[in-house]
């Protein structure tokens, strides 16, 4: 008997143990969407569902080496980039994404997971940290989507982390620094009405269902990682960008409403219901 291969999904992010994010959480929503998960590590987290207290970057080489490995051996059909700690690991991934241009890359931005008594270094002294610096300049340019939370994006406009743009620009701002597709979560298009914005290289402004805060579970993780990951994986299905972007806001939407209090922190999305239709 024959049994199909599911489509790969190379997957670059931090390791937190609890599940809550990057890896090994995107491998469950991998799982959901009928695809396989390769990780490459950036980072190792020390954490609990409260948040991040220890972090440890991976060593760039080892991580170049790593995902050169995979794709040597495996045909990839997406790759996910999440959490990245450094300018070196952002040249790293921009080198491996270049290299296998056939793969779409799903790009997540936000602010950088980091310790919890660590300050918020991405927008500390309206500087922007490096590692957001060498993303932006070396990744985003490369993203056949990114997705990203509207909480972050009006932040970075406001602090000027989105350099020569300003509030008013809005998410078209991703796209004129290169990424071909934009996913902004939770986006306010009119006052109290929060919609997914999905933004194409033709023009094209496509609202997408978005639950309202008051309608998720209290203290519940971002789940703009979650969302990206699932559009990896209606990539690699051969999906279209906004059949790949419904699926995955659809999948967000399902894995909130079922979310679970694991811990003493926050309540963590319940990757495990298939977001395929």
């Amino acid at each position: 008997m024959l049994v199909a291969t599911p489509p790969t999904v190379l997957v670059f992010g931090l390791f937190d143990p609890t599940g809550r994010t990057d890896i090994p959480a995107d491998s469950i929503t991998c799982a959901a969407h009928g695809a396989h998960a390769l990780c490459v590590p950036t980072a190792m987290a020390i954490s609990d569902t409260a948040g991040i207290h220890g972090l440890e970057r991976a060593n760039a080489e080892q991580i170049d080496e790593q995902a050169r490995c995979l794709l040597e051996d495996m045909p990839v059909a997406a790759i996910k980039v999440g959490t990245v700690m450094c300018p070196e690991i952002a040249s790293v991934i921009a080198s491996v994404a270049a290299d296998y241009s056939d793969a779409p890359m799903v790009l997540q931005l936000g602010p950088q997971e980091n310790p919890q008594d660590t300050p918020d270094q991405d927008m500390e002294g309206g500087e922007v940290a490096p590692s957001v610096g060498a993303t932006l300049e070396l990744l985003l340019p490369q993203a056949s989507v990114v997705v990203m939370p509207a909480s972050a994006m009006t932040r970075w406009l406001n602090d000027e982390v989105l350099n020569n743009f300003n509030p008013a620009d809005g998410p078209a701002a991703l796209l004129t620094l290169g990424a071909t597709w934009a996913l902004v979560t939770g986006f306010a298009q009119r006052p109290g009405s929060l919609v997914n914005l999905l933004l194409g290289p033709e023009g094209e402004t496509i609202a997408l269902p978005c639950p309202p805060n008051a309608a998720l579970p209290q203290r519940l993780q971002d789940l703009s990682g979650l969302t990206a990951t699932a559009l990896a994986c209606g990539l690699a299905q051969g999906m279209t960008v906004i059949d790949s972007a419904k699926l995955a806001c659809d999948y967000a939407e399902q894995a909130a409403s079922k979310a679970f209090q694991a811990g003493m922190g926050q309540k963590l999305a319940n990757r495990h219901k298939s977001g395929k239709p």
